[in-house]
């Protein structure tokens, strides 16, 4: 079973969900009902009154009407987590878990190649520790390494690759074992055992809500949520991951003009900035909150606004110059 949405347009338009799947002819499941709450849709199914269900399998296709579920058009310009469950019986089970991006095509931030570590956050609980993930993008395809722990404490790693949608990422991820130790090759080859998929919601180019989904029998029993963040290995103000020389570089073919950016003029737990040791220019950053991670940050010299960033990494920051064109403010690194 899985989840069918509208494609991502150039234009915020409500998305359209349906629940495809296969069921036993003439016993395909009926939509019970649909509640959403904030940005998480949960769909309800049940099992089809008719008890003479034919031996052959054949597809569904069950589209999930707003108006008629009683809940308004899911809004554009955000990104859904959607669970379909069964209520047979009189008890609930998951069937399908999915992220369901429906901002524009464009509005997605490009997210950072490195390591990215599970961190405490409010939306999803406490940090799990020792686990984190390699993520690199390389011509539009993501590669995501999982790096953890199996049922015994063991260290395990598992690998996969996906073609990003908008925010979202749905990687089918496999468990790598057996392969050469390396100090004692004996050429083999290492196996691969289906693993869990991940599903990444990327918040700005270096943090990520993540949801770890185990499937059993070609149905989604368990999601654990996680967030990860690409975080530097210098210790210190948070200020100081944003020192250094940055180039700020305009798409439109414009002219490069470099910043050498200092230690904090300021900083309190709510906002920093930096200034630019060989000018008047200033980078004033604001924290989002409860975090060590700038949500936007406004780049001025001469008391006048060049850009405001609205994606903020660790190595490069995207957004528009005060007349709107997209703008990139990039690190050299060193």
């Amino acid at each position: 079973m899985q989840l069918e949405s509208s494609k991502a347009s150039t234009t915020p338009q409500p998305p359209r969900i349906a629940v495809v799947g296969r069921a036993l002819a003439g016993c395909a499941p009926q939509l019970d009902r649909a509640v959403l709450d904030g940005n998480d849709l949960s769909i309800a199914l049940k099992k089809s009154p008719q008890n003479n269900c034919a031996k052959a399998w054949v597809p569904f296709y069950l589209r999930v009407d707003a108006a008629a579920n009683a809940i308004a058009p899911l809004p554009p310009g955000q990104v859904y987590r959607i669970r379909v469950y069964s209520t047979d019986h009189g008890t609930t089970s998951l069937l399908a878990f999915a992220l369901l991006d429906a901002n524009t095509a464009n509005a997605a931030p490009t997210p950072e190649s490195g390591l990215w570590w599970s961190e405490a956050s409010t939306d999803t609980g406490a940090a799990s520790a020792g686990n984190g993930a390699s993520i690199e993008l390389q011509d539009g395809r993501l590669a995501v390494s999982l790096l953890g722990f199996g049922e015994t404490g063991a260290a395990t790693w598992y690998f996969g690759t996906a073609q990003p949608k908008g925010r979202v990422a749905r990687v089918p991820l496999l468990q790598l074992a057996n392969g050469d130790p390396p100090f004692a090759p004996l050429g083999n080859q290492p196996s691969a055992q289906p693993g869990p998929r991940i599903e990444l919601e990327f918040l700005s180019p270096s943090r990520a809500r993540a949801y770890l989904v185990r499937n059993d029998g070609g149905r989604d029993v368990e999601v654990r949520a996680l967030t990860l963040s690409r975080s530097r290995f210098a210790n210190g103000p948070v200020s100081a991951n944003w020192t250094g020389q940055w180039v700020l570089v305009p798409d439109d073919g414009g002219a490069p003009r470099s910043f050498e950016f200092a230690a904090a003029g300021s900083q309190d737990s709510e906002n920093f900035h930096l200034t630019d040791a060989t000018g008047d220019a200033r980078l004033d950053c604001r924290l989002e909150n409860g975090t060590d991670h700038p949500d936007l940050c406004t780049l001025s010299a001469a008391a006048a606004v060049l850009a405001d960033f609205d994606q903020v990494g660790l190595d490069h920051l995207a957004g528009r110059t005060s007349g709107g064109a997209r703008v990139t403010l990039m690190r050299v690194p060193r």
